[in-house]
């Protein structure tokens, strides 16, 4: 392992999306130390690397938290299992690579509950310079930022045939998902370039490892951090199992995500001091809302038979496997180059509506249908058939829902009340995504592909039956946010420019500040926060 310095300027606490553009940046200044602390270990497996083995990290529990929710009372009492990224990168390096940002409306409405600087011309700059678009730079896209970004490109008759009937559904068919999209379909941009997933680790981290101020701790849990009074001085934690102490000179920078980061707070004191006084940790600073208003995308998944070789399961073939490994070794394209989530829409469930609610992405072949055994196997996850499915996202959920401590152990999975339902309007524009998204399914372009519905199935005809099917099989985006949530009142977990409110030398950097999550993955969202962050602690921008 590499030596964990005694002290040092400042202390970044996970190195997922918004972690790794953080303590980047930060090292840029040769007269700073930064230290990154990352749980999980290094990024260095080809799984983590080739876009096209996506499917399979995702589900690798070696690089995941695997966390497990509280059972769900209105998905019948099931325990819903989230992931997130425990790896250099974080999240970024096991997700689906889709590049979204949401309606620039949606960061406005940020503005409107009191994140001054947080609309959407004061966020546009910092998801521009984290973009290194294909398109070059622009109005919307950054040309030389350190993420490579491009159209998905996946060759697949089935994805053009999903885009043909969203044509024929009346939706318009459009080149840049990220191009304020009211209702529209298109191929989603997706972080890959060279032939390779652009994770932060690889787009941020690598170029800058060898920084002489900047060191890099791997297998590195933060356990809590430590006070002198009300002013956060430095981090417990434990590396390679041994317990190490670094002092903090300037600044702690939490980033370790919307589950571990209010876990982290609460341990170390700051946090609903009636929770904290139930597992006797000591009350450094009553902040009732840290853990408080957990959203996350509840999502339904149709699956469909396909009657024809059409889907991205033609890649298994031994021959077509074999020019697609050949293809990627000589060129860096074709299959493996690209990921399994490639092309969708966002669109509205209510006209009146200024942003859409609902999100759909493609899925180019059937989901895992052996997987959960003791021994992860890649071929466990190939599907049997040829067939495809959809991730239909009710995108502006109204539910909110929790984190809190399971024991004053941080070795312990802290507790996830999801809540998903607990606001009926949730399953009103759930239901209706859904039930667009099938109709759409019937139009020639690619019914002509569909054998058979394999959920709900034929039998579900109507909202009652739909309904219970998504409570017996609905699932989980795994895009948790808004646990550490910034606002301009005194009851918000951060203020505007991050720092912890009642703490000093604290701030937060991650997707749990969301006030409000958008109708997007939020992967770019979080390089966003990071690049943000990181002018604020420079002083290079002033709210």
């Amino acid at each position: 392992m590499t030596t964990a310095p005694r002290s040092c300027d400042y202390l970044v606490v996970g190195s997922g999306a918004a972690g790794s553009v953080v303590a980047a940046r930060l090292s840029e200044d040769p007269d700073i130390s930064v230290v990154l602390l990352e749980a999980g270990g290094g990024n260095s497996s080809l799984l983590l690397r080739l876009p096209g083995l996506g499917f399979a990290v995702a589900n690798h529990p070696k690089f995941n938290w695997s966390f497990k929710s509280d059972p769900v009372p209105t998905m019948q009492n099931r325990e819903l299992t989230w992931l997130q990224g425990r790896v250099l990168g974080g999240s970024s390096s096991i997700n689906g690579m889709i590049y979204t940002r949401g309606h620039s409306r949606e960061y406005d409405i940020w503005r409107q509950m009191g994140c001054t600087g947080w609309a959407f011309d004061g966020v546009l700059p910092y998801f521009k310079r984290s973009e290194a678009n294909e398109r070059g730079a622009g109005p919307w896209h950054g040309g030389d930022g350190p993420v490579h970004v491009r159209r998905a490109r996946p060759d697949l008759p089935i994805c053009d045939a999903f885009l043909a009937a969203a044509a024929e559904e009346g939706f318009p068919v459009v080149d840049d998902m990220n191009v304020d999209v009211v209702d529209g379909f298109g191929f989603y941009d997706i972080n890959a370039g060279n032939g390779r997933r652009m994770s932060a680790a690889t787009a941020y981290l690598e170029p800058v490892a060898g920084r002489p101020n900047l060191t890099i701790l791997t297998n590195a849990l933060a356990l809590r951090v430590t006070m002198d009074g009300t002013r956060a001085s430095g981090v417990d934690a434990l590396i390679d199992g041994e317990p190490v102490h670094i002092a903090v000179e300037r600044e702690i920078i939490l980033s370790a995500g919307a589950i571990k980061t209010p876990q982290i707070l609460m341990l170390s004191g700051i946090g609903p001091a009636d929770d904290l006084a139930l597992h006797g940790t000591p009350v450094i600073k009553d902040a009732p809302n840290v853990g408080a208003n957990l959203q996350n995308h509840v999502c339904y998944r149709p699956q469909y038979l396909c009657s024809a070789p059409v889907s991205a399961s033609r890649h298994l073939r031994p021959l077509d496997a074999l020019a697609a490994g050949l293809r990627y070794a000589f060129s860096r394209t074709g299959p493996l180059a690209e990921t399994y989530a490639v092309a969708g829409g966002y669109f509205r469930t209510d006209q009146a509506l200024e942003a859409p609610d609902a999100q759909v992405v493609l899925l180019s072949a059937l989901g895992p249908t052996k997987a959960g055994g003791a021994t992860f196997r890649i071929r466990d996850l190939l599907p049997d058939e040829h067939g495809f499915g959809m991730t239909v996202y009710q995108g502006s959920p109204f539910s909110r829902g929790a984190v809190s401590l399971r024991s004053a152990s941080p070795l312990d999975q802290p507790r996830i009340k999801p809540n998903y339902f607990s606001d009926p309007r949730d399953m009103q524009v759930l239901l209706k995504a859904v039930n667009r998204m099938r109709a759409m399914m019937r139009h020639p372009a690619i019914a002509k592909y569909i054998s058979r519905e394999l959920l709900p199935g034929d039998t579900v005809a109507d909202d009652t039956a739909l309904e219970a099917d998504i409570r017996r099989n609905g699932a989980t985006a795994y895009h948790q946010c808004g646990t550490c949530v910034m606002g301009s009142s005194d009851d918000s977990v951060v203020d505007p420019e991050l720092r912890v409110r009642g703490v000093r030398g604290l701030r937060i950097a991650d997707n749990s500040i969301i006030p409000r999550i958008p109708n997007a993955a939020l992967h770019a969202p979080a390089l966003m926060i990071g690049e943000k962050a990181a002018a604020i602690i420079k002083g290079e921008l002033a709210l």
